[in-house]
């Protein structure tokens, strides 16, 4: 009798290890993509870098992961300018080597390389608990993502990114709806350049573009005027819940705060980083295996990477001042926006594109229906808020941006089925399975 149980206590024991491993290698790119956005802001990176930073990576750890399930199609022949990888020499840990991908590219794109090298010395500790200490098979597991890191480095270093930072500043034009910086930094623009950098899905043949903004004017009977007027109307009878609502979808990763004599500045998640969080918690709550887990991410990824590209060409073309600028001019001298206005021109919205790609890729990607709880700004002590799917979330992330008084509700609307065409178009181009 003793010896019977001792073996249904021995079995049970290792099937507990056995499923502990398989929850661990499953949860291995939530962890990689939690520490990366703790990363990013880290070093403050604007939104258009931190989408750069987020996709790379991820495609990386997929193609690894290519490599392991002959169910998952490369992105090589489907992405731009990206090359066939070579197989292993050696029996690997695909897992492994799709996170030591993941981490090796995105050191390269990153400033505080400290975090991710920790990050891994946790991950190499707690997969030699779980594989016998096999130092054979980390080396080799190392080696080959180290090897595909590589091949995505000097792929991505091919993108323009690094023409981008050698040109000159951003010279404001002269007409009067052009965009003009705004307190309390008076920033130069953001990223103008960034239309410059290599898409990765679309060409010259791809027609998806927003629908043009309204004219600037400073009639009372114009649009723009209406337009302003109705945001600054909002902006006086704003209560808690928009509020809250603009606070929890704020996402500007470069908050300047003052005390007495000494300014100080915020890190936040970036817009890019918070639809990132939301898949970690929709992998996780569903149980979602690595290969679907590296799908996830890598269509949102690319999805927002795109969608950003896209959003900062009609930015710069449009080059609408913000609503501060123009409510100061014509309507009240002393008018702020509840949110600080980021400086970047105002048409359209960039959290409504990527928020609208977000959720057709999503929508797409997760098993439906879903609704989700989003505790992504609990570290910052927002409250969680609880959404009935991916478009009612990207819905209230828009109309968030007007609650905080810096985009008017045409750079919302038509900005938020920009995002939807740009993730409904990459989610029907791009194929992760054969």
């Amino acid at each position: 009798m003793f010896s019977k149980f001792y073996f249904l206590f021995l079995c049970a024991i290792i099937y507990c290890s056995l499923a502990f491993a398989q929850v661990q290698a499953s949860n291995f790119l939530y962890r990689c993509n939690d520490k990366l956005i703790n990363v990013i802001m880290e070093d403050l990176f604007t939104p258009p870098v931190a989408s750069r930073i987020h996709v790379y990576p991820n495609i990386a750890a997929y193609q690894v992961l290519c490599k392991a399930n002959n169910k998952l199609k490369s992105l090589d022949g489907q992405l731009k300018d990206l090359e066939k990888l070579p197989d292993p020499a050696f029996a690997v840990d695909f897992s492994l080597a799709a996170c030591i991908a993941f981490t090796t590219v995105a050191k390269k794109m990153v400033y505080s390389e400290y975090m991710l090298t920790d990050f891994e010395n946790a991950e190499y500790k707690q997969w030699l608990s779980t594989h016998n200490n096999d130092t054979v098979l980390l080396k080799h597991s190392t080696d080959y993502g180290i090897l595909v890191a590589q091949k995505i480095i000097a792929w991505f270093k091919k993108d323009n990114y690094d023409y981008t930072r050698t040109l000159s500043r951003y010279v404001l034009a002269d007409s009067a709806g052009a965009w003009q910086p705004t307190g309390p930094d008076y920033a130069n623009a953001v990223e103008p350049n960034w239309p410059l950098i290599r898409s990765l899905v679309f060409d010259s043949t791809n027609n998806i573009k927003c629908l043009p903004n309204f004219a600037y004017s400073e009639s009372k009977k114009s649009a723009y005027y209406k337009n302003a007027r109705a945001l600054y109307k909002q902006s006086k009878v704003l209560d808690t819940l928009k509020k809250s609502i603009a606070a929890f979808w704020d996402c500007n990763p470069n908050i300047t705060k003052s005390g007495g004599h000494f300014t100080y500045f915020v890190h936040k998640i970036s817009p890019a980083g918070h639809w990132v969080g939301i898949a970690g918690q929709a992998v996780n709550a569903l149980k979602l295996d690595e290969y679907k887990t590296a799908e996830v991410y890598t269509m949102l990824t690319l999805g927002i990477f795109e969608g950003i590209q896209k959003c900062w060409t009609s930015k710069y073309q449009n080059n609408s001042l913000r609503p501060e600028t123009y409510i100061n001019r014509v309507i009240s001298p002393t008018w702020k926006s509840f949110i600080e206005t980021p400086p970047f021109p105002e048409y359209p919205s960039g959290h409504s594109v990527i928020s609208g790609v977000a959720a057709a890729v999503l929508t797409r990607m997760i098993p439906q229906p879903y609704q989700f709880t989003d505790s992504t700004e609990m570290y910052i002590n927002l409250p969680p808020r609880h959404f009935k799917s991916f478009t009612e979330a990207a819905a209230e992330a828009s109309i968030s941006r007007f609650f905080g008084g810096i985009h008017y509700m045409p750079a919302l609307n038509n900005g938020l089925l920009f995002g939807n065409e740009i993730g409904k178009f990459i989610s029907t181009k791009i194929k992760c399975r054969k």
